[in-house]
C-alpha cells in the first residue's frame, strides 16, 4: 500500500506493519517498478527525471533496491 504525499512516497508493508518513507527520486524508482525493468532502464527513468549521472544513479539504485529486497517490498525476477 502506498500513497502520495507531496512528491514524496509512504509506504506501508501490511505484511511486516513496516512503514516506510521515499524521497523525490525513490519514489520515481517505486513508481517505475509498477512493471518490471532491468536496472539500466530504472536509471534511464532515473537520470532523465534528476540532475544525476548515470554512474551515481545505478550506484545508488542498486543499493535502494537491495535495501527493498532485504525489506521484502519488491522482489527480483529472473528471465
Amino acid at each position: 500500500m502506498d500513497c502520495d504525499i507531496g512528491g514524496e512516497r509512504a509506504l506501508l508493508d501490511t505484511q511486516s506493519n513496516t512503514y516506510f518513507t521515499l524521497n523525490a527520486t525513490a519514489s520515481q524508482l517505486w513508481l517505475a517498478l509498477a512493471k518490471p525493468q532491468t536496472l539500466d532502464q530504472l536509471v534511464t527513468v532515473i537520470t532523465e527525471k534528476f540532475d544525476i549521472s548515470a554512474a551515481d544513479c545505478r550506484a545508488d539504485t542498486e543499493l535502494l533496491l537491495q535495501d527493498m529486497i532485504d525489506s521484502k517490498i519488491v522482489q527480483t525476477s529472473q528471465r
